[in-house]
């Protein structure tokens, strides 16, 4: 690839892999629904657009894939092939090639480690197979010529010379209600993606049920880029040219657009002078008051009146800043100079309470406020729909279902849930993982499930959604359910419990056994599972995340994992609480209540102390004894943290509450990776450390 693209590569991917999903998503449409005309033509533009994309930056494999692509998808879209579930997977193997070499070109740059020759084969094979379209019959001929005869003289005030037979369709759809359009679109100056660009005025111009007929340089040419930077089209369109101007003035990298109608007439073919006079005079008037023109709405401009003068909106090249592409190295470093602004923040209030300086409080508070809406903003900018990870699975269900020979119907809920970045970035795996078990263990045959009087076709459930300062996904299966009696039987057998301690287990305590390593209950190894591999990867990966997952299931009706996520990884709000000398950090995420309460209700039940709580029996762990801390001499009160691990309430005990404050989460090191206690640690404004308290797993190692 030249240097010269360089600079636009991460361009090129970041829109190749949004393109890439977009493919997943509509094929998979395709494939339920043979005959969605919409669904088709989205894969053919998609396709269109990467061949174009591909071929100004380089990449020969991918342009040449994605032209026999779009050469198959021609012939489905025109009805002289249609799609099967064998030739589905052809089309997926080919989709399957672009995401490899998407891949590849961001690992190395280049797609030709990508061997496509195989699947290029099938694909021209499928082409050729179709062979060329059949002569016309005399009666077919006879029409045509008849058509022809009465266009004989037809002519317009077009700059460019159109076509015969595109006169003929200009005056019948002129007759049925549209207008005749000319356009010349011109790019700007250092346009690289010209054809890709171009394309796009095509596709506006169609998404506003406008037709193009014709256009100068030829299709050919523009996808080739056989051109400088103006592209000259004549299509028909209902609307006025105010609209069309604003629609396509819209389109990122267009300098320039020039529209007026067409005069298609019977007269002496050519052109009438006078009529062009005028026209090019009204584009001069429409460039003149460019400057004096508001933008307008879409209302606006579909209530304006057809014989009004053309205003020209303001330029594109004004509107391009409403969404841009940050390298997210820049969002890390931005949230780390918000998380020093949060601690100088602290720090200042620290001192002016310890030196009660009253005069500016009222800066300080509008201070406060700024921070507060700027750490807002900031933590908006990191947050992205988890759509992300969610797109890619309807296509891996798709494919597992088929290599397993079962149906399964995978329903998503909730994508437009937003996550911090890095959560995104990390719940993929687990994910994939818990979706593989629900396909491969949850689901039965189709065979077994009518059977058992359930539908052929299993459900797969994922759904997001916030709960507070978390975000819950739920992976949910109507399969068969855990097997309680064979999970008991496997944790005995590997010494993890005896029968006797496991009679007195719940559903949830039993359940947790399949997150220890090498835990399975799958009788036969696959390529999927029963390796004992996978569960207690994914419960690491949640806790690495600050986060918990729990496991509800009943027999012969599905099983469903929940996990629970901080909405962020960088700054939370805490709840500070004493222990002998030491500050720590409790999330305010993990809380429920706080309690100050006698010593004297502290019971004793089955070994543990316990508190009871309107009827609840609330474990309680005393954090001193957690961290070998001095115990100082009994009190008559103590004040309990109520916190949330999973479905479960647990009472921690503490010497006194500090107060909320939103803390900034720092990391403790590869030196200190195996301390399960503490998440991380935070700097308070007096400039002392607090550690943050890990919940889940002080409650797991000591109750």
């Amino acid at each position: 690839m030249s240097s010269e693209f360089d600079q636009y590569l991460s361009t090129f991917i970041d829109e190749t892999k949004e393109y890439m999903s977009t493919l997943n998503e509509q094929m998979l449409l395709l494939e339920n629904e043979p005959d969605n005309m919409e669904a088709i033509n989205e894969i053919f533009r998609t396709i269109h657009t990467l061949k174009g994309m591909s071929g100004t930056m380089g990449f020969s494999n991918m342009a040449k894939l994605s032209h026999r692509m779009e050469n198959v998808f021609d012939l489905i879209r025109t009805e002289k092939i249609h799609v099967t579930h064998e030739n589905s997977d052809l089309l997926f193997a080919g989709v399957d090639l672009l995401e490899k070499m998407t891949d590849s070109i961001t690992t190395g740059g280049t797609d030709e480690s990508v061997d496509i020759s195989q699947v290029v084969a099938q694909y021209e094979r499928v082409i050729s197979g179709e062979g060329m379209e059949e002569e016309p019959d005399e009666k077919t001929k006879e029409v045509e010529q008849e058509q022809t005869d009465q266009i004989d003289e037809t002519g317009s005030d077009s700059p460019i010379e159109i076509p015969r037979e595109i006169l003929h369709v200009l005056k019948e759809g002129k007759d049925g209600g549209f207008k005749p359009y000319y356009a010349k679109i011109k790019l700007e100056e250092g346009t690289l993606l010209k054809s890709a660009r171009m394309y796009m005025v095509f596709h506006k111009l169609e998404e506003l049920n406008s037709e193009v007929l014709f256009s100068k340089p030829d299709v050919e040419k523009i996808e080739d880029e056989a051109f400088d930077r103006e592209v000259e089209i004549i299509f028909l369109s209902k609307l006025t040219e105010t609209k069309l101007v604003q629609a396509l003035s819209s389109i990122s990298e267009i300098e320039n657009v020039k529209i007026f109608v067409l005069t298609v007439n019977n007269t002496s073919g050519g052109k009438k002078m006078d009529e062009r006079e005028n026209n090019e005079q009204a584009i001069e008037k429409i460039e003149s008051e460019v400057k004096n023109t508001p933008v307008m709405n879409n209302n606006d401009l579909i209530q304006e009146d057809e014989a009004e003068t053309i205003r020209r909106p303001q330029s594109a090249s004004s509107k391009l800043t409403r969404t841009i592409r940050v390298d997210t190295e820049k969002l890390d470093t931005l949230m780390n100079l918000m998380a020093e602004l949060v601690i100088a923040r602290s720090r200042i209030n620290e001192t002016l309470k310890k030196y009660e300086i009253k005069q500016v409080d009222e800066s300080l508070a509008q201070l406060s406020r700024n921070t507060s809406d700027l750490q807002n903003i900031v933590m908006k900018i990191r947050m992205v729909p988890i759509s992300y990870v969610f797109n890619r699975f309807p296509r891996m269900v798709r494919d597992l279902a088929r290599k397993n020979d079962k149906e399964i119907q995978l329903i998503i809920s909730g994508q437009e849930t937003e996550v911090d970045r890095t959560v995104v970035e990390e719940i993929g795996d687990p994910l994939v993982h818990l979706l593989r078990n629900a396909v491969d263990h949850g689901i039965e045959s189709m065979e077994e499930r009518m059977k058992q009087g359930k539908p052929s076709t299993g459900i797969v459930r994922l759904d997001a959604k916030h709960e507070g300062n978390n975000v819950v996904i739920d992976v949910q299966d109507d399969g068969k359910g855990l097997d309680r009696d064979k999970i008991i039987a496997k944790a005995v057998e590997r010494g993890l419990i005896d029968e006797m301690s496991a009679a007195s287990l719940n559903d949830e305590e039993i359940f947790s056994f399949i997150f220890m390593p090498g835990f399975s209950t799958n009788d036969q190894v696959t390529d999927l599972s029963g390796r004992g591999v996978g569960m207690d990867v994914v419960k690491t990966s949640i806790e690495n995340l600050n986060g918990s997952i729990s496991v509800e299931s009943e027999r012969g009706k599905g099983t469903k994992v929940t996990i629970r996520l901080p909405l962020t990884l960088a700054i939370i709000q805490a709840l500070l609480v004493k222990v002998s000398n030491l500050v720590y950090a409790i999330p305010i995420a993990s809380i429920d209540s706080t309690l100050n309460l006698p010593t004297s209700e502290i019971q004793i039940v089955q070994s543990r102390e316990v508190v009871v709580i309107r009827g609840e029996i609330i474990p309680i762990v005393w954090l001193k004894e957690v961290f070998q801390l001095s115990v100082d001499d009994e009190k008559e009160n103590i004040h309990v943290v109520i916190v949330k691990v999973g479905n479960k309430k647990f009472g921690l005990v503490v010497d006194g509450l500090l107060g909320q404050d939103d803390i900034v989460i720092k990391s403790l090191g590869k030196l200190l990776k195996d301390v399960n206690e503490f998440s991380g640690a935070a700097i308070l404004g007096d400039g002392s450390i607090s550690l943050i308290l890990e919940i889940a797993n002080i409650v797991h190692q000591n109750v």
